[in-house]
């Protein structure tokens, strides 16, 4: 594969951290052997004596070691600690909601108009028509929150968690699409538990019901990151 050039401030650190996001990325693969320190210095753009002292690092931490005269992937496990790195955005999008959601499914069940109710109930029916349909699904679930943040009545919170639509969307996406067998029919649980104590006016239930929801998707993300 072709190396990209690193620039020459903090080179060691940037040749560390890029070779460990090609490792986590899978890019490079467990086992394969790295050019030769000449070679990879030369693609690279940087010096022999700077890319020992980052394979140095990397042999550390364990993403490559040396066998046969080669550098080579490990080919153990990768620790979760490092997957959490690279997928960090989703992690602390994922804390973001554990605080501010509840919160807001607490004030839409005090605030909630009959048509906001009406269309919760809505998106419930949809997403239990589409329980095998993951993509369709989620769009249903991104709405039925939305919903959610409009009816809370608070515009600083709602404002907030919709300049972070997009990752909120990845979030969702990306555990429907690796969990969706064991995820899509607890979602839709939790779903309708939030939407039936929004309909009673039940504050309390709505934020119990959905701290519990977003805990549960920490968890299978969790999952997701020890599998990887």
């Amino acid at each position: 594969m072709k190396f990209k050039k690193i620039d020459r401030i903090n080179m060691s650190e940037e040749i560390v951290e890029y070779i460990k996001n090609e490792i986590l990325s899978r890019h490079l693969k467990a086992g394969q052997r790295l050019p030769s320190e000449e070679v990879l210095a030369e693609n690279m753009g940087v010096g022999r004596g700077t890319l020992r002292e980052a394979l140095k690092v990397l042999i550390h931490i364990g993403l490559v070691e040396r066998r046969n005269n080669g550098t080579f992937v490990s080919e153990g496990k990768i620790k979760p600690k490092m997957m959490l790195d690279k997928f960090r955005d989703i992690s602390e999008m994922i804390e973001v909601r554990k605080v501010i959601e509840p919160a807001l499914a607490g004030f839409t069940a005090k605030r909630a108009t009959e048509e906001t109710i009406q269309k919760l109930g809505e998106e419930v029916d949809k997403m239990k028509k589409l329980i095998k349909n993951v993509k369709e699904f989620t769009t249903s679930d991104s709405r039925f929150h939305e919903l959610i943040f409009e009816a809370a009545g608070n515009t600083i919170l709602e404002e907030f968690i919709k300049n972070s639509h997009e990752l909120l969307k990845k979030n969702q996406a990306f555990v429907l699409a690796e969990r969706y067998h064991d995820i899509m029919p607890k979602s839709l649980e939790y779903h309708e538990k939030i939407y039936k104590a929004i309909k009673l006016g039940d504050e309390q239930l709505a934020y119990s019901y959905m701290y519990e929801h977003i805990a549960d998707v920490e968890s299978e993300f969790m999952k997701i990151i020890e599998k990887e």
